[in-house]
């Protein structure tokens, strides 16, 4: 039997590993978001860290696999936003919360900058694509089971294609939203109600 000196030791390495591992990755972030991707090197990112390059690779086998664990990350921060859209108890309301905040979350420059590098990431890397594909399953579920629930309520149009209804909402929240992250300027309120008003439409049951 292990004593409980030993166990204790055992977790404190853990610990460390895991603190060492999350200084990397917030390192590669860092290196990311001021360089781009492909202008990153696996020394920059040493150096960013603070360790050598024979620490990184301890935790790390390349960038690919820095990229594969920030695409994780990613897709848990987008479990806020599934997790309000499957308890919310009003579907419009929910749908239209979830607009602003997701707007404001991919309107951040450095989310935004993100989200551009890793889509391109995942057309080269398959890892990469399947972890992005695996995030926008996420809403995209979401917001299918919410709609679904909106069409039973009689707040939404019975005749709606979800799918590419749910393809084209995420399309203009997030084309608004890289567009104003990319730029460093926060969406206007005009663009706001726009995109609102827009979306509204599309799924309304009321002619207004």
């Amino acid at each position: 039997m292990q004593d409980a000196g030993h166990e204790k030791r055992m977790s404190d390495r853990e610990k460390a590993k895991a603190e060492r591992r999350d200084l990397i990755v917030n390192a590669a972030i860092e290196c990311f978001i001021r360089n781009g991707i492909h202008q990153t090197g696996i020394r920059e990112i040493a150096e960013q860290a603070k360790v050598s390059l024979g620490n990184l690779y301890n935790h790390f086998s390349g960038k690919g696999e820095l990229i594969a664990e920030i695409a994780v990350l990613d897709g848990e921060g987008l479990e806020r936003f599934a997790m309000a859209l499957d308890n919310s108890e009003n579907p419009a309301v929910a749908v239209s919360e979830f607009v602003d905040e997701y707007l404001d979350y991919i309107s951040q420059t450095e989310n935004a900058v993100l989200t551009i590098d890793i889509m391109a990431e995942a057309i080269r890397n398959p890892t990469v694509a399947k972890h992005f594909e695996a995030n926008c399953r996420k809403l995209t579920d979401a917001l299918s089971a919410t709609i679904k629930r909106g069409i039973s309520t009689g707040d939404m149009r019975e005749q709606i294609n979800i799918d590419e209804t749910v393809k084209l909402l995420l399309d203009a929240v997030e084309g608004l939203g890289l567009r104003s992250g990319l730029s460093q300027v926060k969406p206007s309120e005009n663009a706001r109600k726009a995109l609102q008003e827009m979306i509204f439409r599309m799924l309304s049951s009321s002619p207004e």
